[in-house]
């Protein structure tokens, strides 16, 4: 099997602080995997590397075989993502900024129109497509980010707390759309909802201060600690002591 993201020796300083300490990771393709860790553990870190957003200190990561440093054009067009809390023009309709967003991804003419048509239905946003988004809650907004991560079709989703702030409905519909559009891309995602995590994802990957300390199917680390939620707090609890 293809491996789609492969993170190699990742080290991060920020200035003396170690925020990633030789991490290894390999996540074959059209696998969802989740990534767990407590608060400063790294996982925001490392996804910000995978998007191009931070060079790391050492090491290596590569998209599909593209290394994200030497030639990110080319990796991050692999990728789609929603890193932190998304934020858009509020005078733009869902419309306007996936053309917009579209354009600046050398998408254009019909296969843009098209594509756009596709995603806001995807992500149920078709009542609002040409509402401006300062109507918009923080739910519709993490739909129209979803929404823009997917626009250019990418093989690889990279997912920074994405459901952080919905309500539970929200949380649930956000769910079925990941779990929908998970099977047909890998999908690397971290979050504190465990829950969340055991349903979308056959993996995980737990960390903490920027090591590996688990990689494993969920049903292989529920039969070993019995539940999720205590194999993330024994794993996570002697580091802390």
């Amino acid at each position: 099997m293809r491996e789609a993201i492969v993170i190699d020796n990742l080290s991060k300083y920020y200035n003396r602080f170690l925020a990633l300490d030789n991490l290894c990771l390999r996540i074959e393709e059209k696998e969802n995997v989740g990534l767990l860790g407590p608060n400063g553990a790294g996982k925001s870190t490392t996804l910000k590397i995978l998007c191009g957003l931070l060079r790391p200190s050492s090491g290596a990561a590569y998209i599909d075989g593209i290394n994200v440093v030497e030639r990110p054009e080319q990796a991050l067009s692999r990728i789609g993502t929603i890193v932190e809390t998304p934020e858009f023009y509020p005078f733009l309709t869902p419309e306007e900024t996936l053309g917009y967003l579209g354009k600046l991804r050398g998408m254009r003419g019909e296969e843009l129109r098209r594509r756009i048509e596709e995603v806001i239905r995807l992500v149920r946003l078709e009542e609002w497509h040409t509402v401006m988004i300062e109507k918009f809650s923080r739910g519709m907004k993490q739909r129209l980010a979803l929404a823009q991560a997917l626009l250019h079709d990418p093989p690889v989703l990279i997912l920074d707390e994405p459901a952080l702030g919905l309500d539970p409905r929200g949380v649930v519909e956000f769910r079925e759309i990941i779990e929908g559009v998970g099977k047909e891309k890998t999908v690397f995602f971290a979050s504190h909802q465990l829950v969340e995590v055991a349903q979308i994802c056959k993996k995980v990957a737990i960390i903490d201060r920027g090591r590996l300390l688990a990689y494993d199917d969920i049903a292989q680390l529920e039969r070993k600690y019995h539940s999720l939620e205590r194999a993330y707090l024994e794993l996570t609890g002697d580091s802390h002591e």
